[in-house]
């Protein structure tokens, strides 16, 4: 299935395989910026909320599979599939390359759908982020590597026999170097007064260009924005590079949309939206909050 599930004058959401929709839907160079948050190779078994007992909607492992890997070949741009190769030397046949092939066809497409003065981020779990580095330099050509952003985050739960893993990478390519970015800006605090610095109720401050790591809240029990989508991203997260790499109008676009945080910034902050998710729960759970918006 790869037919639209929900549309506004804003966007269309598509429920199917997303390398699918994207080579039946989706022009050449048509998409002004893309935030992909695929699966990361965790090793989770990931449930609805509050159906647990059903058992879990999706396992995100993967096993060697050289029929698939074979395909994968195929399927993806000459010079991904010469950087598959290269991994193969270094992981083998184990699940990091299952891992890793299942996404190049759809990051293939990625590339082929983006416009010239186009940004792709791609939030990947830090264990995982320096093989699809290594592909997107394939891709896009190392030089286009813009940043490397770490999302830090505090959440529950904590390491016993190394720090505390409370972040994730986000690797920001261009598609050439004539691109759309607003530089965002953070709030310091400091102690003491300095040349340039305001004061509010809470002391002094300057607000200062932002760094490539970036403290924002992650999206927990409490939560105000939470829909109980597991792995659902905050509207903060992704209002700051919708806000970064795109203007007024643009299309935004998000090939693994879950829950529709990407969407819902891209509708709040005045773009058009393409979102695309395997899973009917997700495609339904995004339209709601669409909605509402």
């Amino acid at each position: 299935m790869c037919a639209p599930a929900f549309g506004t004058p804003s966007g269309t959401i598509y429920c199917g395989d997303n390398v699918a929709v994207l080579r039946r839907h989706i022009s050449d160079r048509s998409v002004n910026l893309i935030y992909a948050d695929p699966p990361f190779n965790s090793g989770h078994a990931y449930y609805a909320t509050g159906k647990r007992r059903e058992g879990p909607r999706f396992r995100d492992s993967w096993r060697w599979d050289d029929e698939a890997y074979q395909r994968a070949l195929v399927e993806s741009p000459a010079s991904l599939a010469g950087a598959l190769e290269a991994l193969r030397l270094v992981l083998g046949e184990s699940s990091a390359l299952a891992y890793c092939a299942a996404l190049a066809p759809c990051l293939g497409e990625l590339r082929r759908v983006l416009k010239d003065t186009g940004s792709l981020y791609l939030h990947c779990d830090a264990r995982m982020s320096h093989y699809l580095r290594l592909m997107l330099d394939a891709l896009f050509g190392r030089e286009r590597c813009r940043n490397e952003i770490v999302w830090a985050y505090r959440t529950g739960g904590a390491g016993k026999r190394h720090f505390a893993r409370k972040h994730d990478v986000i690797l920001f390519y261009t598609a050439s170097d004539d691109y759309t970015f607003h530089p965002q800006r953070e709030r310091v605090r400091y102690r003491k007064r300095f040349f340039g610095a305001q004061r509010d109720a809470r002391g002094y401050y300057a607000d200062v260009l932002l760094r490539d790591v970036w403290e924002v809240p992650a999206v927990i029990n409490v939560s105000a924005e939470r829909t109980g989508y597991p792995t659902q991203k905050p509207l903060a997260l992704l209002e700051r590079i919708v806000a970064a790499s795109s203007n007024a109008g643009d299309v935004v676009l998000d090939p693994y949309c879950g829950s529709g945080t990407t969407l819902v910034a891209a509708q709040k902050l005045g773009r058009r939206w393409i979102g695309i998710d395997a899973s009917e729960e997700a495609v339904w759970v995004a339209r709601a909050r669409l909605s509402q918006e």
